[in-house]
């Protein structure tokens, strides 16, 4: 089969500088030959993914995070080129949305053995996305938690700033006027964020729309009406455990298309890319792109094998609280 593999080479919380041989390792031993680009600062993947489709090329595999995995989708979409994924980020928020395995030999499984189904992606004023559009507060501080993230790989200082700037940028940020349209429906509201869901799962590992569905042709809507600093706050902190917190004002409600317009106009990003400001339309775009997910064999095969995996591990600890320690070495006097 004609193969890509688009690496990132600085993903994940650490380099790697046997990555891409270890990568390229994986797949031969599932028998797929594939041709290797890497990324750059000046190319993220959309463009390597775009050519490769237009070249006719059957499979581009990514590998990097969830940056990484939504550049190169969005060069691939409404194309007949399938999508392989092998999750090496900090959060890999798309490949636990799609419940594909983080773990590299069973990712590469899924490559080989899984189903390749079309999935949704979303499109706000022309820019793809696959996981969220924020409006508000969040797409302030976005930057603000890109430059912690990196921060914390390198310059903790940098970290400690970004993090610093961001608390009072939360804490001064004002409640906006919105006019939403959904549904054939106009909402008006005044609110510090809206969020539109394609997947689940995003950002912080944020669970905000725990029933959203990449394969369902809608888009999950979240938003609070009139929330205080400390009711966001917590229904945030929540989602980040996977929890919603009972709110008689939280609204969730699934459309296809939702418009958005803010008095004053609000900071727009699309999966953590600032893309300008409101108004903006946001639809679903149905059956966008051809994914490699896992069948409900693999599943359950993963399953067993990481509860036999901790089995053995608690087994070891278990043998080694139990091993007796070291004598001491005898010292008495000699006679």
């Amino acid at each position: 089969m004609n193969t890509l593999l688009i690496v990132n080479p600085t993903s994940g919380p650490e380099e790697n500088p046997d990555l891409v041989s270890d990568l390229t390792n994986a797949l031969k031993e599932q028998g797929i030959e594939a041709a290797v680009c890497t990324t750059t600062p000046d190319e993220d993947g959309q463009g390597l993914a775009a050519a490769a489709a237009k070249a006719g090329t059957q499979l581009v595999i990514v590998a990097g995070g969830d940056g990484t995995i939504e550049a190169v989708a969005r060069g691939l979409v409404h194309s007949q080129t399938a999508l392989g994924i092998l999750s090496q980020g900090t959060r890999n928020n798309i490949a636990a949305s799609l419940e594909i395995p983080t773990d590299v030999t069973q990712a590469v499984r899924v490559i080989k053995a899984g189903n390749r189904r079309q999935i949704d992606m979303g499109k706000a004023n022309q820019h793809y996305f696959m996981e969220v559009v924020g409006i508000g507060l969040e797409a302030s501080l976005f930057p603000r938690g890109d430059e912690v993230k990196e921060g914390m790989k390198s310059n903790f200082g940098r970290a400690a700033k970004s993090f610093l700037m961001a608390a009072k940028m939360f804490f001064q940020f004002k409640q906006h006027r919105l006019v939403l349209r959904f549904n054939g429906t106009k909402a008006r509201l005044r609110t510090l964020q809206v969020n539109i869901c394609n997947s689940p799962r995003y950002g912080v590992e944020f669970t905000l729309a725990p029933e959203a569905k990449m394969d369902d042709g809608k888009l999950d809507l979240i938003y609070i009406d009139q929330p205080s600093k400390w009711e966001h706050f917590r229904h945030f902190f929540a989602a980040m455990r996977g929890r919603q917190l009972p709110h008689k004002r939280l609204q969730m409600h699934q459309a296809t298309t939702v418009e958005v317009r803010g008095y004053p106009a609000l900071e727009v990003h699309a999966d953590g890319t600032y893309i300008g400001t409101t108004p903006v339309m946001v639809e679903v775009v149905p059956q966008a792109i051809w994914v490699c997910l896992p069948t409900p064999e693999l599943l359950t095969q993963f399953a067993k094998d990481r509860a036999e995996k901790d089995a053995a591990n608690e087994g070891g600890h278990f043998l080694s609280f139990m091993q007796p320690a070291d004598q001491p070495e005898d010292i008495s006097p000699q006679n």
